[in-house]
């Protein structure tokens, strides 16, 4: 039994060795929900003290994004089934950041995760991680945040998604 054990062990550290030296990501399972992993890995990314996690290549984020006045708070952009933590979506400019300032505390209560999504450099987005400690905040990398939240007509920043899959940029009462 022990040969058996040990002959499947060697078996899967070939497997898991190939796979790891090719460095091609395997789909295990595929709901048709899968989302971008970006705000569930935004604490893998360095903050502002450390250099060495931002990849400068990134900059500059662009964003098809829009710094304007959501229309509706309250917009359905996601399934309520895949977030697990509220998440906010905003850029290295000024409206962000007073944005950013005035709702930290709300932020902070929430356990909100941030997504940027335009900042000019490296530099620029590690002044907005120092603003928004401890919140974590990762660079937005794809256009598939943009897309989701122009189709919900919420094509605009700063705002928060909540787990219920709803976008909100006044924060308060209804964003809970």
């Amino acid at each position: 039994m022990l040969a058996i054990t040990q002959r499947i062990a060697t078996g899967l550290a070939a497997v898991w060795s190939i796979s790891a030296a090719a460095q091609l990501p395997q789909v295990v399972y595929d709901s048709g929900r899968s989302v971008p992993l970006a705000p569930y890995v935004a604490q893998l990314v360095g903050d502002a003290d450390d250099p060495a996690g931002i990849d400068e290549r990134l900059f500059p984020l662009r964003t098809s994004l829009q710094s304007a006045v959501l229309p509706m708070d309250g917009l359905q952009v996601f399934e309520p089934t895949w977030l697990t933590q509220p998440m906010f979506v905003l850029a290295a400019d000024d409206i962000s950041i007073r944005w950013l300032a005035f709702n930290h505390a709300k932020l902070l209560q929430l356990n909100a995760v941030g997504i940027v999504v335009k900042s000019s450099s490296a530099a620029a987005f590690r002044a907005l991680q120092k603003m928004a400690a401890p919140l974590p905040l990762a660079p937005e990398t794809s256009s598939w945040l943009a897309a989701r939240l122009h189709k919900a007509g919420a094509g605009v920043y700063p705002v928060l998604v909540q787990t219920n899959g709803q976008v909100f940029q006044i924060l308060g009462g209804n964003s809970q």
